[in-house]
């Protein structure tokens, strides 16, 4: 009786282990796959389904990898989280300079405004199967 119940504890403790270690594989599996996203410049910042060997057409692979990446479908998610736009900021700092200096000078504060960019920062998330992981992209208008 006692050498039953100990062979169940190991069988039950040889399950969980194995668990375990499948899920970290299936996670390492998972993080490989989003590298394929983070090197590629075209994706990544609107929502759309792809192909992984879409994501590697430019690079030279084993044509048996690129069966397999096309068997995998990828969801990608873009959401904006915030946005910088320096124009204002800009036109602010050239109307305050403009005010202290005594000068009705538009033409400065037209400049300013024409001269400055957008700021963008955004979440991108890669959806495979059942996993999605997210990162963060800056972009610059």
């Amino acid at each position: 009786m006692i050498i039953a119940v100990v062979i169940g504890a190991l069988i039950q403790l040889f399950a969980t282990n194995t668990h375990t270690f499948s899920s970290v594989h299936q996670k390492i599996l998972h993080a490989n796959k989003t590298t394929l996203l983070l090197g590629n410049e075209i994706y990544g910042y609107e929502d759309k389904k792809v192909d992984l060997a879409e994501l590697v057409k430019d690079f030279n692979i084993d044509d048996d990898l690129r069966r397999l990446l096309k068997k995998e479908k990828a969801e990608i998610l873009y959401t904006e989280v915030t946005s910088i736009d320096f124009g204002d900021a800009a036109e602010a700092l050239a109307e305050a300079e403009d005010s202290k200096s005594g000068n009705d000078d538009e033409a400065l504060i037209s400049e300013a405004g024409e001269a400055t960019n957008a700021l963008e920062v955004g979440r991108t998330t890669l959806k495979i199967g059942g996993q999605s992981s997210s990162f963060l992209r800056v972009k610059l208008q």
